[in-house]
């Protein structure tokens, strides 16, 4: 099977591990945001060095250009798991100047320890 590198400007996340999923997604500008509309199944991380990832991909897929949104998917044999712990922090950032709702935000954590 072939392979790509993918490099980035910032760190990569540290929980990406070699054999998680790799998917993409063609990103637009829509108003003063940025919009996704497909997700690609790109392949398997195959070696992380630095702010690089290779991944193993099957022949004839389209590979993610500059822009993209890269996401990444745990093994689901391998990690049947949700979130553990305690505390969790995360920031909500809207980018535009115009007025924007939230409806809703939904989380499921288990706690790690009793």
């Amino acid at each position: 099977m072939p392979t790509t590198t993918l490099s980035f400007n910032n760190n990569i996340n540290v929980s990406v591990q070699i054999g998680d999923i790799i998917y993409y997604s063609p990103t637009t500008t829509t108003g003063n945001f940025n919009t996704t509309t497909n997700i690609v199944l790109l392949g398997d991380v195959t070696d992380i060095s630095g702010n690089t990832i290779t991944v193993e991909y099957t022949s004839g897929t389209a590979l993610p250009s500059a822009g993209d949104f890269i996401m990444f998917a745990k093994d689901r044999t391998v990690n049947m798991s949700t979130l553990l712990g305690y505390f969790a922090k995360f920031r909500i950032k809207n980018n535009s100047t115009e007025k924007s709702e939230m409806y809703s935000i939904s989380v499921d954590v288990v706690p790690s320890s009793k």
